[in-house]
């Protein structure tokens, strides 16, 4: 029989049998008699009851609470198993008779369809024995078929959004069973994962946020850090100029700490991980859980006051060989360095002209001067502009030469000649297979995933393979054991940065080109006309460059190993008690060799640096081999007993004890060869006098008397270290519910770790936590509200911890070697400190969960208040101590905020044919506050100092002058700024004349209201979503090249503040007044004062984006099955496609670093195409 005819079968025998079971009842009972509980049915049913008197001899009172069952449901729950009386039903009458010694023993091929309420089909249920691993999920039709044998099997049925059921199988049993599942409007039916055990959200009294893998799966962002952005409010990934805008940017309800981590502890499986989110495969993620509150994280003591994200993966479902298939393809557009803003090679040109002919006309000659000595001794110091500028000056050509080679120039174009050659299409591709089978003796999934990132660089790649394997198996009856092991290999090939590969290596009306299009021989290090390279007498190297030939030289090469295994076991000793052991060891490897090539320009130009006048070569010839090595270990160990239990039906207790310990062991090794030699493997270290090349540093090179030697090793090239920590810890949390109503938790726990010890009373950290929760929608005044699905009231309290592994208690110091006589000497880096402990977090929460209009809305509100006290912050000491300053535990900060969570159904779609419209929406506030720090500002540069804490405001703060233009004092441009008085100064805020009350609050660093967006239409198969993310209430410093005045009398080449020259540098030259700073010559002599931290260079961060719209479509049945096919999916994404910032600069405030304002290049805008097959 196909397919078709026997979907028509079941669905038809589930409609006769649902025509006489349909009507559905609602039964609470408490205590009562058998002849009560049959009274009254037979008042509800209209069913006539014949039994014999005996039958109901010895049946214990009945207690029982069953919501919208059928009749056959209550007879089979009622009768069969609570009395333990068969029944049965004939002509409208049931018939109870005493149950036989032995019940009929079940044995056979149950057939059957799960649907949803409008008999649409669901494939991919879930039809599992309970209390065994045998199962298997629906096909497209929702049909399964399942062999079930033992003596009172129960089916499990669940489905994603739906409630789950059971139906027990008994000889009365119909060969075709027809389920119906409802969708769960129940948002407190979810499982919360905590990795130290499991727990309905219904009974939590934590706050909590619960990410499913269908969530995750809405757009293909390629890591679990990207993909986590909107998706819980509180939970905010940020590059505030603090961190490098990766893991370390993620931060819950606000930063809360000062020199401690401040990124969430990441959890895998039950157990923390050293390798964080990073080495997760967002592939293999079954439901993320973010546990925020104290409540929720407390019973990860000292290691979670910056919150948990607790992962679980995915396992085996289906008893038949599952394959899904995943292949994504992105495809970036190229940068966009017209946003930059820099000068191009016209405008640097007039630019060049104009600071010359300041010069040349200055009542002061002495610049003019140099500039003819420097054109006849030393032409590297001046720029090419200027050198063509005094050659038409000293009439070496005339004005329409020069005219016509500043035409020719200010035609190229070495950005975009630099850009062809180095960058390329960037594109990312990543594929995932995971083999998934539910046996009878273990269930296994496997998932194999390879990414392959171009980088967007030529010659550039990082590539990772990953592997994952989990097993879940029942040995015997009472014991379950989890295995399994991760293993990711990262290879990556880069570029060695260097000063002459860079985009504005060289000024933009340069080429790498000659006009016949041959390769050029640029200048880079030193002037190519020097006589000490055109005689050759001391045996130098080419001095001459060019990209195309360096673009195939010089690469690191790296190699990154995470290898995690670990086995769980959990053994049942008593119905609802249970001991288990969690050990885990992950090994975690990184090398990376990078080989300077002989040929390559630094390695020649290095060489020639270090050959002396006398032509002694202090290097030797060959290449340059820097490899440095790290490795981490990581044992974790725990030990647990579990004790679940409901008492008289409305007490339900829940409770857990165990210890833990843990060591981590971190050791780096670096070393250095030179005169290296890849294809013989030789070296010339050994005729290499480090502490001789230590002692040339600023020696005259024989390149020319401008030139001094530098660059070449150091003795902080050869190093190693060893650091080894333990942790040991002990824990209880438990649980209580009464009645589904009411919960009241308790969480305990104490932290010891051989960081702290000098006095024994620090060593240890107790952290605790209480909370309460109150379903509201169990109430029985709550039964008429027929709006309010499930309300639930919660509040909790209690102390988390944090610590920073770069503070000890004991006087610690660095060893070295003295790099001249190689003896060994020693750096104090802390005093003793035997008060050093553990820092802490007083949370407290109140916060609600509820489900309206039949689930159409969920959502949660949150109020929460963070109080961090003995936070590790620096403190005065007097100076006789030997010590200025010390760390101690002596900072208190606080963040307090609001959270929301809303996801609407805007219009329900019963089937994936309907339209449907679903919207969620997030947004968080968060109040940063530092309310005690014990150490005085006494100056206003410091004050200024991004790194400095003030009390009153927040961590992460921005302070500035309040700038009063610029002022001409004696020819002399000056920064003019405000005291605190009022009164305009033009004197140098690096001065004592800028004090710290001087100096003003700008604005957070960090966003204080987060919010996220995302609309999902569906219709006809097709999806299309879009993620919007919001970030506001903060500043940021931008633009600060505009304010600065860089240049010199010899032109527009060299820098220290800037990265190329901005077009901006144009509006001094071409203004009139004092309106821009001077720059160039006028610059670097006539202005005084600091243009960094002026508020005028202060701005709104806030800003919108468009993330990603996403266009998807699920092929239908018909096409799939032909094709042996559960699902076919295929998807086309667009990111980054629009932003909305409100400051008036029109700057990405992703695209700059908040801290000290420089500009970098806008994410440009790329597209993903991807396919999910199901076999």
């Amino acid at each position: 029989m196909n397919k078709a005819k026997r979907l028509f079968l079941v669905l038809c025998l589930c409609f006769v049998s649902l025509s006489v079971s349909a009507q559905e009842y609602d039964v609470d009972y408490k205590n009562q008699s058998i002849e009560q509980v049959i009274k009254d049915l037979r008042k509800r049913t209209g069913y006539q009851f014949v039994y014999k008197k005996e039958t109901l001899e010895n049946v214990q009172l009945i207690t029982c609470h069953y919501p919208k069952a059928t009749l056959e449901q209550l007879l089979d729950r009622i009768f069969y198993e609570e009395a333990g009386l068969d029944y049965e039903i004939a002509n409208g009458t049931i018939i109870l008779k005493k149950s036989s010694a032995n019940r009929p023993y079940f044995k056979r091929i149950v057939i059957g369809v799960v649907t949803d309420v409008n008999d649409e089909p669901l494939p991919g249920a879930t039809i599992c024995v309970k209390g065994t691993s045998i199962g298997v999920t629906t096909d497209l039709e929702g049909v399964f078929s399942l062999a079930v044998e033992g003596a009172r099997p129960v089916l499990e049925i669940s489905y994603v959004g739906m409630k789950s059921q059971e139906v027990r199988l008994s000889s009365r049993t119909k060969r075709e069973v027809c389920v119906k599942l409802e969708a769960d409007a129940k948002l407190l039916e979810d499982i919360i994962v905590t990795g130290y055990h499991n727990i309905k959200r219904e009974n939590a009294t934590g706050s909590y946020q619960l990410i499913s893998a269908d969530d995750l799966d809405r757009r293909y962002t390629g890591d679990v850090v990207s993909g986590l952005e909107g998706m819980v409010p509180g939970l905010v990934r940020y590059n505030n100029g603090f961190n490098d805008g990766g893991e370390s940017a993620l931060s819950i309800r606000g930063t809360g700490s000062f020199n401690a981590t401040t990124s969430p502890l990441v959890v895998v499986d039950g157990l923390p991980i050293e390798g964080g989110l990073e080495s997760v495969n967002p592939y293999n993620i079954e439901s993320i859980t973010v546990l925020k509150d104290a409540a929720a994280a407390s019973i990860y003591g000292a290691r979670a006051s910056n919150g948990v994200i607790v992962i679980t993966s995915k396992r085996a479902k289906n008893s038949r060989l599952e394959v899904n298939f995943s292949a994504d393809l992105t495809i970036t557009e190229k940068n966009d360095y017209d946003y930059m803003e820099w000068a191009n090679a016209e405008e640097l040109i007039r630019l060049e002209r104009y600071n010359f002919n300041f010069v040349k006309n200055n009542p002061s000659q002495s610049a003019w001067k140099n500039i003819q000595d420097y054109y006849t001794d030393n032409r590297f110091v001046l720029s090419p502009i200027v050198r063509l500028l005094t050659a038409k000056e000293l009439g070496e050509i005339s004005a329409d030469e020069l005219n016509s080679q500043l035409a020719r120039l200010a035609s190229n174009d070495y950005r975009k000649e630099w850009q062809d050659v180095w960058e390329r299409q960037q594109v990312i591709q990543q594929y995932n297979l995971a083999l998934r089978n539910r046996g009878r003796y273990i269930n296994s999934n496997l998932v194999v995933n390879y990414k392959d990132d171009n980088m967007g660089v030529v010659k550039e790649y990082d590539r990772t393979l990953s592997f994952s394997y989990r097993g879940d198996m029942n040995p015997v009856k009472w014991l379950a054991l989890e295995f399994g092991a991760n293993v990711i290999n990262q290879r990556t090939k880069h570029h060695i940065a260097s000063e002459w590969n860079s985009i504005n290596s060289f000024s933009p009306y340069q080429s790498m080109y000659n006009p016949d299009g041959s390769i050029a021989g640029m200048e880079a290090g030193a002037w190519l006309d020097e006589p000490s390279l055109l005689d050759n007498v001391h045996g130098l190297k080419s001095e001459r460059y060019n990209l195309n030939d360096e673009v195939n030289r010089n690469f690191a090469n790296s190699r990154h190993t995470n290898i995690r295994s670990y086995v769980h076991a959990k053994a049942t000793l008593l119905e609802g008690w249970t001991m288990g052991g969690m050990f885990q060891y992950e090994d975690i490897y990184e090398k990376s060799d990078a080989y300077r090539e002989a040929d390559s320009y630094d390695m020649r130009h290095l060489y020639n640096l270090y050959t002396s006048p006398d032509g002694t070569h202090h290097l030797p010839d060959g290449g340059e081999l820097t490899t440095r090595t790290r490795e981490g270990a990581y044992y974790t160990f725990r030990a647990q007993s579990d004790f679940t239990r409901t008492f008289d039906e409305r007490h339900l207790v829940e409770a857990l004890a165990g210890f833990e310990f843990r060591q981590s062991q971190f050791k780096s090794h670096n070393t250095l060869l030179l005169g290296y030699d890849e294809q013989s493997q030789t070296n010339n270290m050994g005729t290499v006098n480090i502490g001789q090349l230590k002692a040339l540093e600023g020696s005259t090179s024989a390149l020319g008397s401008f030139y001094t030697m530098y660059g070449a090793p150091a003795g902080n090239d050869y190093t190693t270290s060893d650091v080894l920590h333990r942790f040991y810890s002990v824990y209880f949390n438990g649980n209580y519910t009464f009645d589904h109503r009411y919960s009241a938790s308790f969480s305990y726990r104490v932290d010891k770790t051989d960081l702290f010890g000098a006095d024994p009373k620090f060593r240890g950290r107790p952290l605790w936590s209480v909370g309460v929760g109150w379903n509201v929608h169990n109430e029985a005044f709550m039964k008429d509200v027929e709006w309010i699905d499930a309300l639930k009231l919660r509040a909790s309290y209690g102390l988390t911890g944090n610590i920073a592994q770069d503070f000890s208690s004991y006087l610690t110091a660095t060893v070295g070697v003295n790099e001249l006589n190689g003896v060994r000497v020693a750096t104090l880096d802390t005093p003793p400190n035997e008060q050093l402990r553990w820092e802490k977090t007083a949370s407290f929460n109140l916060g609600a969960d509820f489900v309206l209009f039949g689930g159409r809305i969920t959502g949660a509100l949150d109020y929460y208040r963070k109080m961090g006290s003995d936070l590790l912050t620096t403190t005065d000491l007097d100076p006789t101590t030997g010590w200025s300053a010390l760390t101690i535990n002596n900072g208190k900060m606080v963040n307090r905020g609001v959270e929301l969570q809303l996801n609407g159904e805007i219009i329900p779609a019963r089937n994936p044919q309907q339209l449907g419209l679903n919207v969620d929406f997030n947004i968080a506030y968060n109040h940063n506050e530092v309310t005690s720090v014990n150490h005085e500002v006494t100056t206003g540069s410091e004050a200024l100092a991004v790194y400095t804490l003030h009390k009153g405001y927040p961590v992460h703060s921005l302070f500035s002058y309040r700038f009063a233009g610029m002022k001409d004092i004696e020819g002399i441009q000056h920064f003019g700024w405000y005291d605190a008085n009022d009164k305009i100064h033009y004197s140098d805020i690096n001065t004592e004349e800028f004090t710290p009350a001087d100096a003003v609050y700008s604005g957070s660093l960090d966003p204080k209201v987060t919010a996220s967006l995302v609309p999902q239409l569906s219709w006809q198969g097709f999806t299309l979503s879009a993620m919007f993310a919001f970030y506001g209430g903060h500043v940021m410093r931008t633009r600060v090249d505009d304010w600065t005045y860089e240049g010199s009398p010899y032109g527009y080449k060299s820098f220290s503040e800037i990265e190329a020259v901005p077009k901006s540098y144009l509006n001094y030259w071409t203004s009139t007044g004092n309106r821009y700073p001077a720059n160039g010559y006028a610059g670097s002599t006539n202005v005084v004062g600091n243009s960094h931290y002026l508020d005028a260079n202060v701005v709104p961060a806030d800003y919108l984006k468009l993330r990603t719209v996403v266009l998807g479509y699920d092929f239908p049945r018909f096409i799939c099955q032909p094709l042996h096919l559960q699902s076919l999916r295929l998807r086309i994404q667009a990111n980054n496609l629009f932003t909305w910032a409100r400051n008036r600069l029109g700057v990405d405030p992703e695209s700059c670093t908040p801290t000290g304002g420089e500009i970098g290049l806008k994410t440009p805008r790329s597209y993903t195409m991807s396919l999910n097959v199901n076999f």
